[in-house]
């Protein structure tokens, strides 16, 4: 538009500038019509340019528009075979998650079922595995009481038995525990311990007879009731008996027979190979034999204290050291109350004498010589006797506070001892009934004399403490006795030194 304004005005300075120079001609209304018809021509012309130049440029949008058209459903139709891709893809993978989870599903139920499964095995395995354990502890707790019953138990075959059970105990003991091992080294002990006892045996061994080691002997054995064996150097004669004892050994050898039991059974061993032989023991083996055998020796006084001591078993050890406890602790309060407590007449008359002379500090010296219980207390009113009575009174009662516990020191100490005594008893004797009942519940008993025979032997024990507190209590009585004489004297003695320093004064 202001190009047509800028052509418009330009022509008509053209027009108008020739005829402005005459200045006498006027333009005619035709020539005005031919140059208004020429603007509008040329107007024409410029807007026919425009309009040219405007289709031009709407021809070129037009086709740029078509083309970006074209691409727009190009890209469309791209897209919709994208989206039609992936919609097939999903539905795809949508199928397959879905088979997925299912069988995701299975396989957790399937992995639930087999924990259960395997949880239920394991705790059977641990069950298992605890009785078989508990099995092997009871089967290694009965080997170990059979190696220590071995000890005490019939010796004929020990050392096997020993070898035997230690090696079925370390079957048990290894780090994978073979039990069914160890349980048939243990039965085939048993086995073999049972079958000695109902087997019997003659020949020729090597034994000790008495204090002789490795003597040829000639042994006879009937099962475990009978074992006899006779030296074939010299003859010497022992026997195996049971002792009895409550220390856990059953049998023991005895080499010291009267004459004519050590003949019989002499005589039954070197004639084991007739149709009959005379057996001289007693098949019940109880004590009666033993018994028989002991009455022939004579035992001096230190063996049969001896004897007594080893029947009361480990409690006797503390006995004796009560004994000797409560022993000394009596002998020195003996001696210090002794020593303590006594005043001769000529000391005290001395005293009196230089008291008398009003020679206190004297007389002061004097008791601090002596430094017995009674000589204190009397320092201590002399020590006082220029003051005032009140003033010694004060004194006397302080150094009675102080001599009074020396005197009675240990008194309480002496007393627990008598009565810790039969305690101690006591303790022994239900420990020997306890290891009684132990020795009858393995062994068993078939005469009432081998259980009261192990009941005085508990009652050893019971017996030694009271022979032991009885004297104590009797000994801790007189010293008390003795404690309050003195204590009474120490009282009497100084009130009277009192009533002679200050009687005037009262």
């Amino acid at each position: 538009m202001r190009k047509l304004i800028a052509v418009l005005l330009c022509a008509t300075s053209a027009f108008a500038w020739p005829w402005s120079d005459s200045g006498e001609k006027k333009a005619t209304p035709e020539d005005q019509a031919r140059i208004k018809d020429s603007l509008q021509l040329e107007e024409v012309k410029n807007l026919q340019r425009e309009v040219d130049a405007l289709t031009r440029i709407r021809l070129q949008k037009a086709d740029s528009l078509e083309k970006l058209e074209a691409e727009h459903w190009r890209k469309r139709y791209a897209e919709s075979q994208l989206t039609e891709e992936h919609q097939s893809e999903s539905r795809e993978l949508d199928g397959r998650y879905s088979k997925l989870s299912t069988d995701l599903g299975r396989v957790n139920e399937e992995v639930a079922a087999s924990k259960s499964l395997t949880e239920e095995s394991e705790e059977k395995a641990q069950s298992e595995e605890s009785a078989y354990d508990a099995l092997n502890t009871q089967v290694k707790l009965s080997i170990d009481k059979a190696l220590g019953d071995v000890m005490g138990d019939y010796p004929v075959g020990m050392n096997s038995r020993l070898l035997r059970l230690k090696q079925a105990s370390d079957e048990a003991e290894k780090k994978t525990p073979n039990t069914i091992g160890a349980v048939q080294g243990f039965m085939d002990d048993m086995l073999l311990r049972h079958e000695l006892t109902y087997t019997q045996f003659f020949g020729r061994e090597v034994s000790q007879v008495g204090s002789r080691p490795d003597v040829n002997v000639n042994r006879l054995r009937l099962g475990t009731v009978f074992l006899g064996e006779v030296a074939q150097d010299n003859g010497d004669v022992q026997a195996l008996l049971r002792s009895g004892a409550l220390q856990g050994k059953i049998f023991e050898w005895n080499s010291m027979l009267p004459p004519e039991m050590a003949a019989d059974i002499k005589q039954a061993v070197m004639r084991a190979d007739s149709s009959m032989v005379t057996i001289p023991l007693d098949v019940l083996q109880n004590k009666a034999v033993k018994n028989a055998i002991a009455d022939t020796k004579e035992l001096t006084w230190t063996e049969k204290f001896e004897e007594f001591f080893k029947k009361g078993g480990i409690v006797m050890y503390p006995l004796m050291l009560v004994a000797i406890f409560a022993l000394l602790l009596c002998l020195e309060r003996f001696l210090v109350l002794t020593y303590r407590g006594h005043l001769g007449r000529r000391f005290l008359k001395k005293l009196y004498a230089l008291v008398k002379e009003s020679r206190y500090e004297d007389a002061a010296s004097l008791c601090l010589k002596r430094e017995t219980s009674l000589s204190m207390v009397l320092f201590a009113v002399l020590n006082r006797a220029r003051d005032k009575r009140e003033d010694a009174e004060r004194s006397l009662q302080e150094a009675l506070l102080r001599e009074q516990p020396k005197l009675e020191r240990r008194m309480g100490l002496l007393a627990a001892m008598g009565t810790i005594a039969p305690l101690l008893g006591l303790l022994g004797t239900v420990t020997g009934i306890i290891t009684l009942f132990t020795v009858i519940t393995e062994v068993g008993t078939n005469d009432a004399r081998v259980l009261a025979g192990g009941i005085s032997e508990a009652l050893v024990t019971t017996e030694t403490g009271l022979v032991i507190a009885i004297p104590v209590m009797i000994l801790h009585g007189l010293l008390s006795e003795k404690i309050e004489k003195v204590t009474s004297e120490m009282y009497v003695q100084s009130t009277a030194l009192l009533n002679r320093i200050f009687g005037k004064e009262a």
